[in-house]
């Protein structure tokens, strides 16, 4: 093997690159490694801070299913984490090797490596091993940071897969059945053992040592139940059992055996009538790397649909579903799987009829919200057969809460053998690639018990309306209920305790003699106290949403409803993902509560009329604080994070008067006020730090009166930078703080945290500017270390924050500029790119802000056309551009997004500008939102100046009318309409009947109302060249 490629993989330094994060650095060079031949040296240096310094070469080898590689490796250093890195030729996926807080040896030191040592890490693959590569890392990534070497050589590989064992022997045999055949490629017998071999037994004898995760047993038809045990040895004297079976059905039995190394194999059968054997294929160790991708490669050799889509790696989106109140919350997926709590199991439909078994994949399945985009989702299987809707909901309040399924089986030809089955699976809703702690793939079932009114599986009740026809469990050994589904039978046992946690149970009922229509709803409680459901019941339910939703009121043409109805839809998901007070940005992999993500959602449910769930969440966090006044950057179930994020500060001061702004809650505010004041004044002294004469010239002169290195986006969490995000928050923090202690009397403080803000913002602009201009950028940088391009983290503080009157305005178009040249490319498919993060949809906000309405639009249609799926009115944190790759998602519905959405559409129908105090109407609709049907109207949509009314509707290409309800006072720094124009057209007159207005002579573009109630038309005409 010595022409493998992995042989000459130091032979010299050119062939590779450095990377390095930040400050950090890496120079590269050629060293003599132990044997004489070429190695590689690296010497690095951190300067003081984090990161990671990554060593690169792109090399294509492929890698069997069972192998060893390594190397020698010395050096010197502080302790720092070690990675060794193979990724695919597409530079997607990616395994790895991490190695923590490791002091590099002195000496030359062997490394070694297997299949198993190498995990998946990301990537859109969605886990399995390696087998192609297209190029190899070696990373040091800062633990205790410092400077030091790093010497590779001799490189090494083994392909170890077993091409043939040295013997194969069993007890007996049947003649034309020999051992042998057992596995040979083409053998159509197989071993049977001979009639009266009392203790019948098949072994094999690999000749070495042979490490395998797993084996696939295949048995001969017709064979009766099967009763084995399977044993390994060293030495073919002392053996160890490794799996037992008592009651094996099926054609195939997948046996597990993570980790395992032998060179010995044997299987002993209870009797001679069951001891047979077509074949037995070993599988390498990713077969069972974990508990999930064992049940990827038991999946990947059963029909397709007998078991969830995401076993065979197609990703499979997911909503939730859930009660205004939050607390609990199920799973549907696009297939019409439920999940029934966190890490739970599931309940997955099939259909029997015509003699046949259907599975999602056997039909056209479609998803659905209500009209209006309630958050009660709905699945549909449709066939030339039957159809079958799938309707939960979850109802009940506090500890009666339940969860309810309504399965409505509709045949278009009836049979008399038709059946509805209701299956019970060991498996989560939430894919194997979500996996942390708990979630994701597998939900152990260990036990369950039939009854007369429906199941109890792990001591969690399943009750069924109307009682079941039948019902039955079985176990892994049996292969589940499968074998006996797709015969038209149901299972037999009523009870199963299966030791895999693997168990599964059918409930089945069937369609009335004579009819066309079956109804079914299977009901599983929260809280032990589950009653009836009833259709009554899952129309109350949606009478509940349709009531918490309906604040704000809306009458919209069809053009804008998907819009409209999303922003619905976005509101309900954010309440659903609440667990009480706490409000969170996911269902599942997200149930923490982040202030960034907290506040925005907060401010998002208030703008459509929902101001409490913010308010309650900041009674709740701010209790958390330290007494020094760090506000936490999140607090989950497991307690504080104490992560050094200093974002978190500015954003609870904002979310403070955010709250007070839209309720006026004087009692809120005074219990808040002591939090404010200790927030305010931490920020002041947390900037202190970065007023001394060290920060102000020399190489640190880009970070005076900034707030110190933090951790505030994902980006930074390996070398902490100055974030120029946490600085706009703080600056907006501040004032807001002096806004707050302003109402209450506290006119001191109100001034010295309003002039704080002032030297601050100054501080950072004169930052800003200097990175721009010693860096040569053409673009608002995201930090002083990397002058990082981060237009989503920018555009928060244009359209939230609204510092777009500050920033230099050629960075800040040419950061605008640059990002859509790569939105226009991406999409055109004239770059490559893998994946997304629709973060970037509080960029159309920012183009609100700056008068683009077009662009703003046209990201609008992306972004609503990119929904995961489009019916159900939800993004993923993370977009692949294969929309079936199973790459992990984040969560989903990621309730930030959702948020930033939100907010985003709202700032198009009504923009409040913090900088001025004044509100913009209409700067981001389009012209069909007003020229179709009756227009677009909004009664009581939330602003700090009031509840708005208001109405907008072209008669005709030339006249527009306009009316502004007296339910909001007149903002202090105006009150202006910008409503969409036909291409060629400006305003020449308005003729008010209510109120009045002061035109804007300059640009014909929109109107200055100067007094409320207020109802105009507005005459256009085209503009001088314009036909």
């Amino acid at each position: 093997m010595s022409h493998h490629p992995f042989f000459s993989l130091f032979e010299d330094p050119a062939h590779w690159q450095v990377f390095a994060s930040g400050q950090s650095e890496g120079r590269l060079s050629r060293c003599e490694g132990a044997d004489g031949g070429c190695g590689l040296r690296l010497e690095y240096d951190f300067h003081g801070g984090g990161g990671f310094v990554v060593l690169r070469r792109e090399v294509r080898f492929c890698l069997p299913g069972t192998f060893e590689i390594g190397f020698l490796v010395r050096g010197e250093g502080p302790e720092n984490h070690f990675e060794f890195k193979v990724s695919d030729p597409g530079n997607t996926n990616v395994w790895r090797r991490q190695r923590e807080n490791v002091e590099l040896p002195a000496n030359w030191t062997n490394v070694r490596m297997h299949e198993r040592d190498l995990p998946f890490a990301w990537g859109p693959a969605g886990g399995g091993g390696p087998s192609e590569v297209g190029a190899v890392e070696f990373a040091i990534v800062a633990g205790s940071g410092g400077k030091g070497v790093l010497e590779l050589a001799s490189p090494v590989f083994e392909d170890q897969t077993l091409r043939s064992p040295r013997s194969i022997t069993a007890t007996s045999h049947k003649q034309g059945f020999p051992p042998e055949a057992v596995f040979a490629d083409a053998s159509l017998t197989g071993w049977q053992a001979a009639p009266g071999d009392a203790s019948p037994r098949w072994e094999v004898d690999f000749g070495r040592p042979l490490r395998f995760g797993g084996m696939v047993i295949t048995w001969p038809d017709a064979l009766p139940r099967r009763k084995f045990t399977v044993e390994v040895s060293g030495d073919g004297n002392v053996w160890t059992g490794i799996h037992r079976s008592s009651s094996v059905l099926g054609k195939m039995s997948h046996i597990s055996t993570p980790g395992l190394e032998a060179r010995h194999l044997r299987i002993t059968f209870a009797d001679c009538g069951c001891a047979a054997l077509c074949s037995v294929v070993l599988r390498p160790d990713a077969f069972s790397s974990t508990p999930n991708e064992f049940i990827h490669a038991v999946a990947a050799d059963y029909p397709r649909g007998w078991f969830p889509r995401y076993w065979l790696r197609e990703q499979s989106y997911w909503t939730p579903v859930g009660s205004p109140e939050g607390k609990r919350r199920a799973l549907i997926n696009e297939e019409g799987m439920v999940e029934v709590d966190e890490a739970g199991f599931s309940l997955e439909p099939f259909i029997l009829t015509g003699g046949k078994h259907f599975t999602w994949a056997d039909v056209e399945t479609s998803v659905s919200l209500p009209k209006g985009g309630a958050p009660m989702p709905a699945v549909t299987w449709k066939s030339a057969a039957f159809s079958l809707e799938i309707l939960p909901w979850v109802d009940g309040g506090d500890d009666k809460l339940t969860l309810h399924v309504t399965y409505r089986l509709t045949c278009h030809q009836p049979t008399g053998d038709t059946r509805l089955v209701v299956a019970v699976r060991p498996f989560q809703v939430n894919p194997p690639w979500q996996a942390f702690r708990n979630l994701g793939g597998r939900s152990p079932i260990h036990h369950i018990t039939c009854g007369r009114r429906g199941l109890k599986v792990e001591g969690r009740e399943i009750l069924t309306t109307p009682r079941m026809d039948a019902a039955g469990a079985a176990t892994f050994d049996e292969n589940g209920i499968f074998p006996i589904l797709n015969h038209q039978g149901v299972p037999a046992a009523q009870k199963v305790d299966d030791t895999s946690g693997l168990a599964s149970a059918a409930m089945v009922w069937n369609l009335p003699g004579g009819g066309s229509i079956l109804e079914v709803t299977v009901s599983s409680p929260y809280f032990h106290n589950a009653k009836t459901a009833t259709a009554a019941a899952r129309s109350r339910a949606q009478a509940r949403w349709e009531k918490t939703l309906g604040r704000v009121k809306w009458q919209v043409p069809a053009s804008a409803e998907p819009a409209i109805h999303a922003m619905r839809t976005a509101a309900g998901h954010i309440l659903i993902n609440r667990d009480g007070a706490a409000i969170q940005p996911g269902p599942r992999r997200y149930t923490r509560s982040w202030v960034r993500d907290c506040v925005i959602m907060g401010a998002a449910l208030a703008k459509i009329g929902l101001p409490f769930a913010l308010r309650e969440f900041l009674t709740w966090y701010a209790p958390f604080q330290r007494e020094d006044g760090f506000i936490p950057c999140v607090v989950d179930r497991d307690g504080v994070d104490w992560l050094v994020e200093h974002d978190s500060h500015g954003q609870f001061l904002w979310g403070v008067r955010e709250v007070f702004r839209e309720g006026c809650d004087r009692k809120f505010l005074l219990e808040m006020m002591p939090h404010v004041r200790k927030a305010a004044d931490f920020l002041i002294v947390l900037r202190a730090g970065r007023l001394t004469g060290e920060y102000r010239s020399g190489e640190h002169a880009a970070c005076f009166g900034l707030l110190p290195e933090s951790a505030s986006h994902e980006g930074y969490l390996a070398h902490h930078v100055h974030s120029y995000w946490d600085d706009f928050w703080g600056i907006r923090g501040l004032e807001a703080a002096a806004e707050l202690a302003e109402m209450l009397g506290f006119s001191d403080d109100s001034r010295r945290w309003k002039s704080e803000a002032a030297r601050f913002q100054d501080d950072l602009l004169t930052s800003i500017n200097k990175v721009i201009t010693d860096k040569g950028l053409n673009y608002i940088p995201g930090s002083v270390e990397w002058a990082d391009f981060d237009p989503t983290a920018t555009s928060n503080a244009i359209s939230m924050l609204d510092f777009a009157g500050l920033l230099p305005e050629g960075p800040l178009q040419g950061m605008l500029d640059t990002y859509l040249d790569g939105f226009h490319r991406k999409h055109r498919g004239e770059m490559q790119w893998t994946n997304y993060t629709a973060y970037e949809i509080r960029i159309i906000g920012a183009f609100v802000r700056l008068g683009k309405r077009d662009t703003a639009n046209e990201l609008l249609d992306f972004f609503l056309s990119d929904r995961r799926p489009c019916e159900w009115n939800q993004w993923p944190e993370i977009t692949w551009r294969d929309p079936r790759s199973p790459g992990h998602l984040g969560d989903v519905p990621h309730t930030w997004i959702a948020a930033e959405y939100l907010l985003a559409v709202a700032s198009m129908i009504a923009e409040e500008r913090e900088a001025t105090d004044s509100l913009v109407l209409a700067a981001g609709m389009r012209w069909a939102w007003i020229a179709d049907g009756d227009g677009f109207s909004v009664e009581d949509l939330p602003t700090r100046y009031g509840l708005l009314d208001f109405r907008i509707r072209a008669k005709d290409r030339n006249s527009i009318l306009v009316e502004i309800g007296r339910s909001i006072d007149l903002p202090p720094g105006g009150l202006t309409v910008v409503p969409p124009l036909p291409a060629g057209m400006r305003i020449t007159s308005v003729s008010c009947r209510r109120g009045n207005h002061s035109p804007d002579e300059l640009t014909g573009e929109s109107i200055v109302v100067d007094s409320l109630p207020f109802a105009a038309e507005v005459r256009l005409e085209p503009r001088e060249g314009s036909v």
